[in-house]
């Protein structure tokens, strides 16, 4: 299995990554994909999402369950003397949609001919690593401080149903998929051919550990996390 840390692309490497992740084939047909079209990034563009969060707290029969609707779109674009591009992106978070759009943080998505990186809450995490391939992983904590990470694709370019949307290729990232008799821990995005993230699943779980329980999968504490989408288009 192949392994990204850090990578640095002279300009024939640049231009390799570039057409292998342009002639990315879909495993169910010989249309080529353009991979960089997962994380399609123009001024305008614009997601929202549903979003429903469970946290468990020990001595509590049943979790509290939150749910609101977040927006993320991309606000303007920069670019370095080395061709980088960074695009500032805005969230906006509201309870349900017959309120207002409130806007609570910005973030930044920068493209390079190799990799996506995404800065938000002042951690950048390594998003994507191109080509794609099921057979590299990556350390998505390679631009930050915190524990090394391996991510990896899964379902490349199949099919997926997100709510009541159909979605004909879809890109699996699975972050995190850790689990045993005391915790779970996963961490998974999809991401839609030219629409973006289009599901985030974060699961945090600890389970129960007194004798009576041990190996029963009983929650004590944690937080379950989903972003799934509703809507997309261009402002």
């Amino acid at each position: 299995m192949k392994t990204f840390t850090h990578i640095k692309l002279s300009a024939l490497s640049c231009i390799l990554f570039g057409m292998a992740a342009i002639l990315s084939c879909d495993t169910s047909s010989t249309e080529p994909v353009d991979a960089y079209a997962y994380f399609p990034l123009e001024v305008g563009r614009y997601v929202i999402y549903n979003v429903r969060e469970e946290i468990y707290s020990s001595g509590q029969a049943n979790p509290v369950i939150k749910t609101s609707q977040e927006k993320d779109e991309i606000e303007e674009v920069s670019t370095n003397a080395d061709g980088i591009a960074t695009y500032t992106l805005s969230r906006s978070t509201r309870n349900s949609s017959s309120d207002y759009w409130q806007k609570v943080k910005e973030f930044t998505v920068q493209k390079f001919p190799d990799k996506i990186l995404t800065s938000i809450d002042n951690q950048t995490f390594f998003s994507l690593v191109f080509p794609v391939d099921e057979n590299i992983t990556w350390n998505g904590n390679t631009y930050n401080n915190l524990e090394p990470r391996e991510y990896h694709y899964e379902n490349i370019n199949a099919s997926g149903t997100i709510g009541a949307q159909n979605f004909d290729k879809v890109l699996t990232v699975v972050e995190r998929k850790d689990t045993s008799i005391i915790n779970k821990y996963v961490g998974i995005k999809q991401y839609g051919l030219g629409i973006g993230l289009i599901s985030d699943d974060q699961i945090n779980y600890e389970f129960c550990q007194s004798e009576e329980c041990i190996g029963s999968g009983k929650i004590e504490s944690g937080t379950r996390k989903t972003r799934q989408i509703i809507e997309h288009g261009d402002n």
